[in-house]
């Protein structure tokens, strides 16, 4: 009898719009994804998907890949400072995960 494999999900306000899934191979990194009606492909209507965006072997991998979406959401930044505050700010919020998830294992 062939087993399935599970999959994990592992989602959290600070992550957002984005979350991981875990299957027995990998980490998955996916976005919740509320189609714009102006879109070519809704033609006036949408229903909210996720989009597997990519893979990682580890989580940590998959955090980091997160922080740099969520610092690119943004579309201007009005200095280099600002830039790097943002950045830190989200990484310092992947830390605490990464962190906790050492002190556990």
């Amino acid at each position: 009898m062939k087993k399935f494999k599970q999959i994990q999900t592992i989602t959290d306000p600070v992550l957002e719009p984005y979350f991981i899934t875990r299957d027995e191979y990998s980490f998955t990194v996916k976005e919740n994804v509320a189609p714009n009606s102006n879109h070519f492909r809704t033609k006036g209507k949408g229903k909210s998907y996720e989009k597997s965006l990519s893979y990682y072997p580890t989580f940590e991998a998959a955090l980091k890949k997160i922080a740099v979406l969520k610092l690119s959401q943004k579309e201007n930044y009005t200095s280099i400072n600002s830039y790097i505050e943002e950045y830190n700010t989200i990484s310092n919020q992947i830390k605490i995960f990464t962190d906790e998830l050492r002190s556990t294992i």
